[in-house]
C-alpha cells in the first residue's frame, strides 16, 4: 500500500523535476545599468538565462547575452524611459525583430520571442539618451524663467 502511494506520487513529480525547462517559464532578474552618474534598473523575466547586460550610451544601445536551453523562447524587459527611448530597434543575433513594445511614462515594455538554443545577443538600440540632455535643462529653465520676468517687467513700464 505504501509503495502504491509512493509510486503515484513520483509519477507526478518526477517528470516535472527532471523534465527540459518549459518555454512558459519566467526567469526574472534585475539589472542596474550605470551611466553618467546615474542608476538605471532593467527589469527582465525571461525562458531562457540572461547572462549579462551591456549599455552604450554613445550608441544609445542595451545588448544582452543570453544562454537557451529550449527552442522557443519569450522575455519581457522594461528599460526605463530616461535610459534609452524613441523609435527602438532589436536586434536577436544582428538580425531585426520586431518586438510587441508598450509604453507609459516611466518605462518601455517589451515582448521579445525567437526560436532557437545555445548563445544569443540581443541589442536594443534607442534614438534617445535622456541623461546626455540633463546638463543643459536647468540652464533652459533658468533661461525661461529670466526671460519671464524681463517680459513681465517691460509690460509694466
Amino acid at each position: 500500500m505504501q509503495f502504491l502511494a509512493i509510486l503515484a506520487i513520483a509519477s507526478i513529480f518526477l517528470p516535472t523535476a527532471f523534465g527540459d525547462l518549459s518555454d512558459k517559464t519566467g526567469l526574472k532578474k534585475d539589472f542596474t545599468i550605470k551611466t553618467d552618474g546615474y542608476q538605471f534598473n532593467v527589469v527582465t523575466t525571461a525562458s531562457f538565462d540572461i547572462e549579462g547586460v551591456k549599455f552604450s550610451k554613445d550608441e544609445k544601445k542595451l545588448t544582452l547575452k543570453t544562454s537557451s536551453e529550449i527552442e522557443n523562447n519569450l522575455a519581457e524587459i522594461q528599460i526605463p524611459l530616461n535610459l534609452i527611448d524613441g523609435d527602438l530597434t532589436v536586434f536577436v543575433n544582428g538580425t531585426q525583430t520586431f518586438p510587441k513594445i508598450l509604453k507609459n511614462d516611466k518605462i518601455s515594455f517589451l515582448t521579445i520571442e525567437f526560436s532557437g538554443k545555445g548563445t544569443t545577443n540581443i541589442e536594443i538600440i534607442g534614438t534617445t539618451y535622456l541623461p546626455e540632455f540633463s546638463e543643459i535643462v536647468p540652464i533652459i529653465l533658468a533661461a525661461s524663467f529670466v526671460s519671464m520676468i524681463v517680459s513681465y517687467k517691460i509690460r509694466k513700464f
